[in-house]
């Protein structure tokens, strides 16, 4: 795929947050600042306009009071001529100690004029009319933390609001806020279609346990007015089921307690000290959550797929992704879901995670549609590195709605809406982030119809990986045609029986006896018969007959090997397909006791034995087969014995070619 295009822009206030405008329309609103006790550093909330790739220019900000906190966080609404943005900013010190902490504000952004088509020449060389950001109003969400330290250091840390839709009914979405440093922390879950929410408008009020605090919040809606809430802390993925009436701003069911469905797990006690933190959490369906986390000791940063289950209960970690060696830890993710196939449900979702070391992990993933239900493999898009001078403090992806147009809003085009459109335009993915050092980087990556072809096809963004299998396909290919004709001359022209033949005589005399010596030429990459019956007595006959697979699942027979069980304690192996065949099968086995299971097995290995490579590919083996879930922990597979018989094989072949 092209790279994505590439513009900066530098403000004079390091912006700390960052949205898009819910609609596309081509601005994006930053925040930030220095804030009280930073003398010299001003503390804005600008607007920008990115409707060009090319560049970026501003177009409104608004002077911020400097003995009030800076921004942390914003969250834009769209309107009709522009936008509300919500942000959080602490009131001054003063009014903190006091208890007045009115962190939660709205100011409404009016977009810049249009400017007119066919406008004359002399009048494009004036200064473009600006828009304009003004203040609307401020509030107070949370509860007045107690004592006098939560109430100077306690913030708005968390600031999210349910995804847009484009409807007829207009956007109906709630809100989210989390505190950090409070006594104890919220998150607050309030009806953001006001332009200035009040304590009134909280329809959920969530007390999080001592020295715990949300470090992320994300929504899905599940129906008109219900909605699924998500939220992380450094251990502990819950959600929240929430219905709301917007027309009569009443709540529709009861308030319920939240659910704990994904615990951090601890380490094996062979492992080193310390759990992972959940940074960021992003629903992809109603059934998959996209956890962000950081390893222990800065050993890196991990995604992972959680699957939850409708029938309650804990949700399972079904797919994990390793951030690249150089991301010792993770900042944070955004996620777009590209528009859905109106018949399958199939679409493409994007993913952005920034790292500490100033880079961006750009990946995809394919959800299969409501029939399957299922989500595939990450994807690599791009790895962008040494996008900021200093580290990123925010990144955004936008939003994306279907370019093909309909005549009901909110629904999928009809063959009729079809028929009638035009083909839209090339259509753009921008991701947006921002950083301490003053800068604003926004990449426009284009997308492409699934089937350029098919009317009302969805969008994607070709991913690296697919570029380079191709590639990579055609390559081996290519290669493997030239040595196939390489070998069929070479064998054409130094084909002969074991009598001779005049072919040979192309050939020097000294090599031309060794070739008699074997007693026959065999094909190219052929055993000679004496080397090929030395492999032959050095394969055991367990090995050389057809191998007999059971049909035992290994969670059915755990129980079997499990210290305490005295006489009865069996010995289990596990036995992954041939590499060669391109098997993905396993098979258990269970044996009287580890000495007759070693007979049989010789290969084989303890857990305990496997190199931590072998370790990982085994457990990726063994999620993917249903036979073991990550937050079971290795405890269970200690005693168990694993083999590979394809390596085996070719283990012994090796050794008999050598001589041994």
């Amino acid at each position: 795929m092209s790279p994505p295009s590439y513009t900066k822009i530098t403000l004079d206030f390091p912006p700390m947050s960052a949205d898009f405008d819910p609609y596309n329309r081509g601005y994006l609103v930053v925040g930030g600042g220095g804030g009280e006790g930073r003398s010299g550093v001003s503390n804005k909330i600008a607007l920008l306009d990115i409707s060009s790739p090319a560049t970026i220019e501003k177009s409104a900000e608004i002077e911020l009071s400097r003995d009030e906190d800076s921004v942390t966080c914003l969250a834009n609404l769209a309107s009709r001529d522009g936008l509300i943005t919500f942000a959080g900013i602490n009131s001054s010190e003063k009014d903190r100690l006091a208890g007045r902490n009115e962190h939660f504000r709205s100011f409404m952004v009016e977009y810049p004029p249009k400017k007119a088509v066919g406008t004359e020449p002399q009048a494009t060389a004036e200064k473009t009319p600006e828009g304009r950001i003004t203040f609307h109003g401020k509030t107070s969400l949370f509860k007045p933390p107690k004592g006098t330290a939560a109430r100077k250091e306690a913030y708005q840390r968390v600031l999210r609001l349910s995804p847009a839709k484009k409807s007829s009914s207009g956007s109906k979405r709630i809100g989210a806020a989390a505190s950090s440093f409070s006594a104890p922390n919220e998150v607050v879950i309030f009806d953001a279609t006001s332009s200035a929410p009040s304590s009134a408008d909280i329809m959920e009020r969530i007390e999080l346990p001592e020295n715990a605090e949300a470090n992320d919040i994300d929504f899905i809606e599940q129906g008109d007015g219900y909605f699924l809430v998500g939220y992380v802390t450094d251990d502990a993925v819950r959600t929240l089921p929430v219905s709301y009436d917007f027309t009569s701003h009443e709540r529709k069911t009861p308030s319920i307690d939240p659910r704990t469905i994904y615990t951090v797990p601890f380490p094996d006690v062979f492992e080193t000290p310390g759990r992972s933190k959940l940074r960021a959490l992003r629903f992809l369906t109603p059934n998959h959550i996209l956890l962000l986390s950081n390893l222990p000791n800065r050993k890196g940063a991990e995604l992972s797929i959680l699957r939850l289950y409708q029938s309650g209960g804990p949700g399972t970690v079904m797919l994990r992704k390793r951030l690249p060696n150089h991301v010792k830890a993770a900042i944070g993710m955004d996620v777009c879901l590209l528009d859905a196939d109106p018949s399958t449900g199939e679409r493409q979702i994007v993913v952005a995670v920034a790292g500490q070391d100033i880079s961006v992990c750009v990946y995809t993933l394919d959800y299969r549609g409501s029939a399957k239900d299922s989500i595939s493999h990450f994807h690599k898009v791009t790895v962008l590195k040494d996008v900021h001078p200093l580290q990123i403090t925010q990144i955004k992806l936008s939003p994306f709605h279907s370019p093909w147009p309909s005549s009901t809003p909110g629904a999928s085009p009809t063959p009729a809406d079809l028929n009638s459109a035009k083909p839209p335009g090339p259509q753009h993915l921008r991701l947006c982030t921002t950083s301490l050092g003053n800068t604003v980087v926004v990449d426009t990556f284009t997308l492409r119809p699934l089937h350029p072809s098919k009317r009302g096809t969805r969008y994607i963004l070709p991913s690296a990986s697919v570029s380079d299998s191709l590639y990579m396909g055609l390559s081996l290919l290519t290669i493997g045609f030239v040595l196939v004709v390489t070998l069929l001359l070479l064998q054409g022209v130094l084909g002969y029986q074991s009598s001779g033949s005049s072919a040979l005589n192309i050939l020097p005399p000294r090599l031309r006896n060794a070739l008699h010596r074997l007693g026959s030429f065999s094909p190219p990459g052929a055993i000679p018969p004496h080397l090929r019956r030395k492999i032959d007595d050095a394969i055991p006959d367990a090995v050389a007959e057809p191998i007999m697979r059971t049909t035992h699942r290994l969670r059915d027979i755990l129980h079997l090997h499990q210290p305490g069980e005295g006489a009865d304690t069996k010995a289990i192996i596990v036995r992954e397909g041939d590499a060669a065949t391109g098997s993905t099968d396993l098979s258990t086995e269970v044996h009287a006791d580890t000495a007759q299971l070693l007979r049989e097995h010789v290969q084989a290995k303890r857990w305990e034995e496997l190199s931590k490579s072998e370790r990982e590919r085994w457990k990726e083996r063994l999620v993917k087969a249903g036979e073991w879930a990550v937050e079971e922990g290795e405890t269970v597979l200690k005693g168990i014995f694993f083999s590979s018989y394809a390596g085996f094989v070719g283990e012994v072949v090796g050794q008999a070619l050598g001589g041994g």
